[in-house]
């Protein structure tokens, strides 16, 4: 076990804290990918504009041959969406439907795939279709339609948008307060970090990974192969990030200590009952995947975790957005 050889001052940490206010740029912002989430498709004639969805086919030949993974039909692509190599979009402005066009592209030198990184490539590129957004009209008639009850008009609409944002805000501070001063307890912290310790955070961010690609469907393995590295250089890249989770752990679990912090068997049934009711699943359910020492241990964490910051001290700085 990691052993912590100074506990830093937890009482008192003084840190800076930004306030960021909603402006008005971010909710035009917010109501246009509103607006965009809605909009409907329309076939257009004419050359491509940017902000057009692009059905293509398309093969990349680096020095004459086609290459792994630079072939696809019937693709859609937003132009200006950034989703391609740079340049791919931009030359594709001006084609037309059932035109065919050769692309004269560079990869990023600091691209994933070495053998591309930095390679002059041609893509040979079809066009099939060309699309346009049409945005609904914000207007009382379009917010009636949407069916949300306590939004009756465009008035009430802008009001939630601002609402939402305000409590992004308020999130992503929480967030800084946290990492403000839970940082400047590790810095002030020594700690013996053990194997062991290091070794399980390691495969506990494996598996946040592994979690993170399977909502987006894909795989450690694909993703690997995308980003041109093994899992053995995947898993030296965590150890910084792995070490600093362990030597965290230890001094919270320091922390409890001293204050002689515990969680009850009735608060560790009350999380687990949450837990079920969130996630619309048994009791039986939740207890098949989390074992309640470790959710007793864990909520004993936030404890401590909340204690220390409740006796922070904040300095707020309003910032423009």
């Amino acid at each position: 076990m990691s052993k912590v050889i100074k506990l830093g001052n937890y009482k008192g940490i003084q840190a800076t804290v930004h306030i960021r206010p909603v402006t008005q740029s971010e909710i035009d912002r917010e109501v246009q990918l509103f607006l965009d989430e809605r909009a409907t498709l329309k076939s257009k004639l004419g050359p491509v504009v940017e902000g057009d969805l692009t059905t293509i086919d398309f093969e990349g030949f680096k020095d004459g041959v086609p290459f792994e993974g630079g072939k696809a039909e019937g693709f859609q692509l937003e132009i200006g969406s950034g989703q391609f190599i740079p340049g791919f979009e931009e030359q594709m402005i001006g084609m037309e439907r059932g035109e065919t066009r050769d692309l004269h592209l560079t990869f990023p030198a600091n691209y994933p795939a070495p053998e591309l990184a930095g390679a002059p490539v041609i893509f040979k590129v079809k066009l099939h279709a060309i699309q346009t957004k049409e945005q609904p009209v914000l207007d009382d008639a379009f917010i009636m339609s949407l069916g949300a009850p306590e939004i009756k008009n465009v008035d009430d609409f802008l009001a939630a948008v601002k609402a939402s944002l305000a409590a992004k805000h308020a999130d992503e501070q929480q967030t800084e307060k946290e990492n403000a001063v839970l940082g400047a307890l590790i810095d002030s912290s020594e700690v013996e970090i053990s194997e062991e310790d290091t070794a399980r955070a390691i495969e506990q961010h494996l598996t946040h990974i592994e979690m993170q690609l399977a909502s987006q469907q894909m795989t450690l393995e694909q993703y690997l192969t995308i980003m041109g590295m093994d899992e053995a250089s995947l898993r030296q890249q965590i150890i910084p990030v792995a070490k600093q989770q362990a030597k965290f752990e230890a001094i919270i679990d320091e922390v409890i200590k001293v204050e002689g912090l515990e969680t009850s068997d009735d608060e560790v049934n009350t999380q687990i009952d949450l837990l079920a009711q969130n996630n619309q699943i048994s009791r039986e359910d939740v207890l098949g995947k989390i074992d309640p020492a470790d959710l007793k241990r864990d909520f004993t964490r936030v404890k401590a975790s909340q204690l220390i910051l409740n006796h922070a001290q904040f300095t707020e700085i309003e910032n423009d957005a």
